[in-house]
């Protein structure tokens, strides 16, 4: 199934006459804002997102952190879905008028609706400026700021259209609010964050099985195919491998183990950031070249993509608790 209304007659030409504006603007300005937009793309990538969070979650606020991962985790699938659902392909492939920048597309692949960079800047940035809007207006709006520039920055290379990346805010609005009344409900009764959970493990294992048994287009352009949905499989395992790993590792810890971030002296909580940093940093590298890039097994995939969710929310907190405690 398609969603034909998204890439059909006027609606779908003026985002494509907005894309070669701004690509008739890159061939003005130069290879200068070429590059500058294509660092500030990749804060839209797993990383940044993740380490804000985690960063938050050890550190700062134990329920401040749980929702982020709710809210970030439960964007991310539904991002997921979402492009199972409507299977809409790049700007460059609905009019060959868009040439993008060809550094942006190593990390464009798959369907382009709705765009997972913003998805992911708009559900982590956007979560953490609606817990400061109060308090730290000044950071909320530069937040705020952040997430624009990054949606620009999808558009500027020329992979997405508006619609890709606005549907990537509205994603984290609505979950935004489904957190909110989420954690709300959880926290009359602890017995209902195991409740939640097995909801959303439900609901994970659901989408997964409808992603990998859809039926997929099979177009071609000079005999090579447009999206493989073999592909979009694997990304939908590796995705929901991870989110699953980190609802579990945090609804758990929350039911049966949790944990003070602001224990400890304020030299602590910084090195056990700075370390749980690095340790990320490099267990997403060799996400990326193993699982991203290597393709492995369905199975291997999601099991080990499950643990390093789960050790990033459960094995490690426990472990720096542990040492704080001695």
């Amino acid at each position: 199934m398609s969603l034909e209304f998204l890439t059909s007659g006027n609606w779908i030409d003026g985002q494509i006459d907005c894309l070669v504006a701004l690509q008739n603007l890159r061939g003005q300005v130069g290879p200068v804002l070429d590059d500058l937009f294509l660092s500030i793309t990749t804060l839209g990538e797993l990383f940044f997102g993740t380490v804000l969070t985690c960063i938050i979650y050890w550190s700062i606020d134990f329920r401040a952190g749980m929702f982020l991962f709710t809210l970030n985790s439960l964007g991310m699938l539904f991002a997921q879905l979402a492009k199972a659902v409507a299977c809409i392909y790049r700007p460059w492939v609905l009019s060959d008028r868009v040439h993008p920048l060809e550094a942006a597309l190593p990390r464009a692949g798959g369907y382009s609706f709705p765009s997972g960079h913003s998805t992911m800047i708009s559900t982590s940035s956007g979560g953490i400026a609606y817990l400061t809007w109060k308090n730290i207006k000044w950071l909320s709006i530069l937040l705020l700021i952040l997430i624009l520039t990054v949606m620009f920055s999808r558009l500027y290379v020329g992979v997405h259209t508006p619609q890709d990346v606005l549907s990537g805010g509205l994603i984290a609005i609505l979950f935004i609010i489904f957190s909110n009344v989420l954690l709300k409900w959880c926290d009359g009764d602890k017995k209902r964050y195991l409740y939640a959970l097995a909801g959303m493990n439900i609901a994970a294992v659901v989408i997964l099985y409808y992603i990998l048994t859809k039926h997929y287009p099979l177009d071609y352009v000079n005999g090579k195919l447009l999206v493989s949905p073999m592909k979009a499989k694997y990304i939908a395992v590796v995705y929901t491998g991870w989110i699953m790993g980190i609802l579990n590792g945090v609804y758990l810890m929350a039911r049966f183990f949790p944990f003070n971030p602001k224990e400890g002296t304020v030299r602590n909580r910084v090195l056990r950031s700075v370390i749980g940093s690095v340790i990320l940093y490099v267990m997403l590298h060799y996400i990326q070249i193993y699982f991203f890039e290597g393709e492995q097994g369905y199975k291997i995939t999601f099991i080990s993509m499950m643990l390093a969710g789960l050790f990033i929310t459960c094995i490690y907190p426990m472990i720096f608790t542990k040492f704080s405690s001695k």
